[in-house]
């Protein structure tokens, strides 16, 4: 079931190394037949938006959670649009190379798909040279992947309560890895250290796939990351807590932190798409339709919950306030646990 929470008249590290990449080009064009495109919902006037093809920028690699995220809605937003769309991975930087790139594009045809780390964690956790909060127009909230609380099967707890009963009992003993400082992989460790009243040992790594690793080796006994779910479900790992609003489908048993007891404790990773500030507001308001219809169709959740994504729409108002309130909610933590910005 899509959520579209916004109404339509509105204004308004990762894990990516963990997902295989599945082609070596940078630049893809998706290009649909000219009898697809060429539908009367896709005729529009001479000189209308768009009248060319439209740039989705993703900022991490082809293969990564955020180029994977966009992918699904093109083919719908493209009969949708009428216009082709073109997928341009500018990696590098944590993805702020990539927003910087859209930050200052001009043509007003190009936008930013992105993971919330990089709008609402980033210019908390790095010296940048542009602002998230005004650098960019909020179009959409397009999904959120389903992450998870794993451990070690060694651990003597199986769920959210024995965890913490655990910690308490054994303060700095239990230890998380993460996809490096500063990622959501690590506040959502943090937040919930914080909300629980619980210390845990933050392990630093150069990306998801070796924390994984070491918790599959007992060298570090948690991970808060989407990156373990493949081990869960072979029996490598120990599902705790589900890190989303909603329940996994494919771990209808295991509660997300909300159902125990914990909804503040919550960080959830998420995607979405930006526009340069200054773009028309009737051109955002039409992509945030086309994107709201593409994520509606069946084939887009299929497509999504192959990578363990959601279809969930946000647009105007309501996605403005998301981000206000990330931001407040992430800056206030790295202020507290003492990352400083490099």
């Amino acid at each position: 079931m899509i959520q579209d929470t916004g109404n339509p008249r509105d204004t308004g590290g990762e894990w990516e190394d963990a997902m295989p990449i599945t082609t070596p080009l940078r630049r893809r064009p998706l290009l649909a037949a000219a009898t697809a495109l060429a539908t009367p919902r896709a005729l529009h006037a001479q000189g209308s938006w768009p009248n060319r093809p439209i740039t989705m920028v993703a900022p991490y690699p082809p293969g990564g959670t955020t180029d994977l995220s966009i992918r699904p809605i093109t083919e719908p937003m493209q009969r949708i649009l009428g216009q082709p769309i073109v997928i341009e991975n500018r990696a590098g930087a944590g993805g702020t190379i990539g927003a910087q790139y859209v930050a200052q594009a001009r043509d007003g045809h190009t936008f930013l798909a992105f993971p919330c780390a990089v709008m609402v964690i980033a210019q908390h956790v790095m010296n940048l040279s542009f602002d998230p909060s005004t650098a960019f127009t909020p179009v959409a909230m397009t999904c959120f992947a389903y992450g998870v609380v794993a451990a070690n099967p060694s651990v003597p707890f199986r769920d959210v309560a024995g965890l913490i009963a655990h910690a308490k009992a054994n303060p700095g003993a239990l230890r998380f890895g993460s996809a490096g400082n500063g990622t959501i992989t690590q506040l959502s460790g943090e937040l919930f250290a914080e909300q629980t009243g619980i210390r845990l040992e933050h392990v630093p790594y150069r990306g998801s796939a070796p924390s994984l690793v070491d918790l599959l080796g007992g060298r570090v006994q948690l991970l808060f990351d989407a990156v373990a779910l493949p081990a869960v479900r072979e029996g490598r790992a120990v599902p705790i807590a589900t890190l989303a609003e909603r329940r996994n489908p494919d771990l209808p048993d295991v509660p997300t932190l909300a159902d125990a007891g914990h909804p503040n404790a919550l960080a959830v990773p998420w995607y979405g798409v930006m526009a340069p500030a200054g773009t028309p507001m009737e051109h955002v308001d039409r992509l945030a339709s086309a994107i709201g219809e593409s994520l509606g169709q069946p084939a887009t959740a299929q497509g999504m919950a192959l990578m363990s994504m959601a279809p969930t729409f946000e647009r105007g108002e309501v996605f403005a306030n998301r981000l206000a309130r990330e931001r407040d909610v992430y800056g206030g933590l790295v202020r507290r646990i003492g990352i400083q910005p490099s």
